[in-house]
């Protein structure tokens, strides 16, 4: 009677421990994300600053990269707004704490029926939208932006899942449709837009 009671308190223990385990490496995964964004966010602000400062000092050299960088920051900080509403909307600390019903993060996206909800085709439209300009503004047919570009905004691509049925890019975006796992799929969304304005900053000047 006494083993069966000492077995049972361990495996209750052993799976609130678990359990436990779960919550932290969520929170450290999420926080480490939120982290890398504001960080992103503080190296943008500065760049920005910088070039804004260099085209002051030469208008006609920079007249033109001014305007494609100016455009660059409208479409990402439009896609990057959209994000955090979104989040804010779903209540990070609801998702966190698993108090949302199974699935209420899909219903946003996506259709019952399949197919993408108005506002996933709202999130369709500004990455697409990023996507072109991302495409105008290589003018340098620089390697490093051309593949960042077309491996994360690119949503006309055929997907495949794992048994190799094609599938849609938000379908491959979204591949873990939990709460938890769409949230993370935005905010991995929200750093690689946050990257790829980084990356151009940092070609261009360097040219």
């Amino acid at each position: 009677m006494l083993v069966k009671k000492v077995v049972f308190i361990v495996s209750v223990f052993s799976v609130l421990l678990l359990q436990a385990q779960h919550k932290y490496s969520s929170y450290v995964a999420h926080e480490s994300l939120e982290k890398a964004i504001r960080m992103s966010n503080d190296v943008i602000e500065g760049r920005t600053a910088f070039f804004e400062k260099q085209t002051l000092e030469k208008p006609l050299m920079f007249q033109k990269t001014s305007v494609l960088i100016g455009e660059l920051n409208r479409l990402s900080n439009n896609l990057s707004k959209f994000i955090v509403k979104t989040q804010k909307e779903v209540n990070t600390e609801r998702v966190l704490h698993n108090l949302l019903e199974e699935g209420f993060y899909k219903k946003i996206f996506f259709k019952s029926s399949g197919g993408l909800t108005k506002e996933g085709g709202k999130l369709k439209v500004k990455i697409d939208s990023l996507y072109n300009h991302a495409k105008r503004i290589n003018v340098h047919q620089l390697s490093q932006i051309e593949n960042f570009h077309e491996d994360h905004f690119r949503t006309d691509l055929d997907f495949y899942d794992e048994d190799e049925n094609k599938i849609t890019y938000f379908e491959h975006l979204f591949y873990d449709t939990s709460n938890y796992g769409m949230m993370m799929t935005m905010n991995y969304l929200l750093l690689d837009v946050k990257t790829f304005q980084i990356l151009y900053f940092g070609t261009v000047m360097s040219l």
